[in-house]
């Protein structure tokens, strides 16, 4: 007797940077069907990786495996990326469902090609794709005219109004009229609040009459990464630790991040500062703080600031469209050290 092979449901979940993807991930992982194994793969544009840390962190036990892609575009070099992380990701999890969170800046199609083609042609099912939106930003030229921010809502069979909460009524309004005038019609589309919405969403059927506007937004060209040990700057202002600094830029975008051994202690009033400096639009980071260990998050003008579990290091990444020195700003980030535990100590993390 011949074997049924089950195709594993899959799900995209997309949205632009800070549009709360990651937190509307936990909430799925927690609210998944009892004993069931989920995986999920994360893509980030930096090379430090924030998510995928904070999926790891987050104490969801045994039946979640989470993979993470830093350093850009998981479909760039003909899928291969996506493939490889997807292809380990299965063999080590055998999972139920698979959720796959392309970073915020990178154009849909690619990422939907490589799942849909041959080669996962009998081993995905591919379901419902679900876009994060601000609604807020659909009221700003500096998206509505980015090609990949307009897909991504194209693409997705389901729209979720984001961080509800902070919208206004004309935002709401907005939003609303803005995605019943996008066809073929969206499945659902709807307000939510901190990341929460229905497992069940998942299993909607995908409309294969989706299409984008932009296909060609996305290039293949690489990311630019460099990464080092910083020392100038240390001798400078005279730290005896050492700290490492990644910078990549792609798609338009500019990113560079920082890890620090978990004995540098930072202040939190001032790190707040620099966090919501308005030079920045976007930072994200887990740092241990003179009031214990602290996840910052920028999007825009909106800052929030939550309590984190001991992480085994402090790390943050800034995404901007426009260049930055990024060795003024290591510098600026660095005068927020409050202390560090066991000066002296020369090892790189």
């Amino acid at each position: 007797m011949t074997q049924t092979i089950q195709t594993i449901p899959t799900n995209l979940i997309i949205g632009f940077l800070g549009s709360g993807k990651t937190t509307a991930i936990l909430h799925l992982l927690r609210n998944r069907p009892k004993n069931s194994n989920w995986a999920v793969l994360v893509n980030e544009f930096g090379d430090v990786g924030i998510d995928g840390v904070m999926l790891e962190q987050e104490g969801l036990g045994s039946g979640v495996f989470i993979k993470e892609v830093p350093g850009g575009c998981i479909c760039c070099a003909a899928g291969l990326p996506l493939q490889i992380a997807l292809n380990l990701l299965i063999k080590k999890a055998s999972p139920e469902r698979i959720i796959i969170e392309p970073t915020g800046v990178g154009h849909p199609k690619k990422v939907m090609d490589v799942l849909t083609g041959e080669f996962y042609k009998t081993v995905l099912d591919i379901r419902a794709t679900i876009c994060l939106v601000e609604a807020h930003k659909l009221n700003d030229d500096k998206y509505l005219s980015n090609q990949t921010f307009i897909d991504q809502l194209n693409i997705a069979d389901i729209v979720l109004a984001s961080k509800a909460d902070q919208a206004s009524l004309d935002d709401i309004e907005r939003f609303h009229q803005f995605i019943q005038s996008i066809e073929p019609a969206k499945a659902d589309f709807a307000e939510i609040e901190f990341g929460q919405f229905s497992v069940e969403l998942l299993d909607i059927e995908r409309n294969l009459q989706r299409c984008v506007s932009f296909p060609d937004a996305h290039t293949s060209k690489s990311h630019e990464h460099h990464s080092e040990i910083s020392e100038e700057i240390k001798l400078e202002l005279d730290y005896n630790f050492q700290w490492q600094k990644f910078e990549n830029n792609g798609e338009g975008y500019f990113g560079c991040g920082w890890i620090f051994d978990p004995s540098i202690v930072f202040d939190e009033l001032k790190l707040a500062e620099f966090v919501q400096s308005e030079k920045f639009s976007r930072v994200k980071g887990i740092f241990h703080t003179n009031n214990g260990w602290l996840m910052f998050n920028r999007s825009d003008e909106q800052f929030s600031k939550q309590d984190y579990d001991e992480s085994k290091d402090s790390r943050v990444e800034i995404i901007e469209p426009n260049h930055h020195d990024w060795n003024l700003v290591e510098e600026q980030l660095l005068t927020c050290v409050k202390d560090a535990k066991n000066k002296g100590s020369t090892e790189s993390i």
